[in-house]
């Protein structure tokens, strides 16, 4: 894991707001200090929570160590910020790829073209797209870097061999 990347501007701030002794909401740390790596294709991933264990607890802490990489976890939740870098000259073929993970993903500036098995959709800023463990790859392929926040959860047997069914 990296906490120090010298190309990259500080970590994004993350404030946890938790119960004082008189059981009143009270913030419990205000750091700009996220756990943070650069992955080989480029992309700059931001560890903003994780959760090995759900449902969560009130005095439950991020665990920096437990899962910074790109693997959705295979127990509890994540939360990132992922950065893809602006579209190179290269033309990649699609790498579609799938785990046994719900991934919501929202856009928070730029925008991203999800290629999926039968066609592909493009999100810009504001826009969500939920992935119930299907095949999907993804592209920026705009002249700019494009941010998201990924939220990922483990899928149940059950529900991982009902992926096809219609929502």
């Amino acid at each position: 894991m990296q906490h120090e990347i010298p190309d990259l501007s500080p970590s994004a701030r993350r404030v946890i707001v938790g119960v004082n002794d008189a059981a009143a909401s009270t913030v419990v740390a205000d750091k700009q200090d996220l756990p943070r790596t650069r992955l080989p294709n480029g992309i700059l991933l931001q560890e903003l929570w994780q959760q090995r264990h759900i449902p969560a607890g009130p005095n439950d802490r991020p665990e920096p160590e437990w899962t910074l990489g790109p693997a959705a976890p295979t127990e509890g939740a994540v939360v990132r910020i992922l950065t893809v870098p602006a579209a190179g000259d290269a033309l990649v073929e699609p790498d579609l790829h799938t785990d046994r993970s719900l991934h919501v993903i929202t856009m928070l500036g730029g925008e991203l073209t999800f290629m999926l098995e039968d066609g592909e959709v493009t999100l810009g800023a504001g826009d969500s797209i939920v992935l119930r463990g299907s095949m999907h790859d993804l592209r920026n392929m705009q002249p700019r870097p494009a941010t998201f926040v990924y939220t990922s959860f483990p899928l149940t047997e059950s529900v991982a061999q009902s992926m096809t069914e219609v929502f």
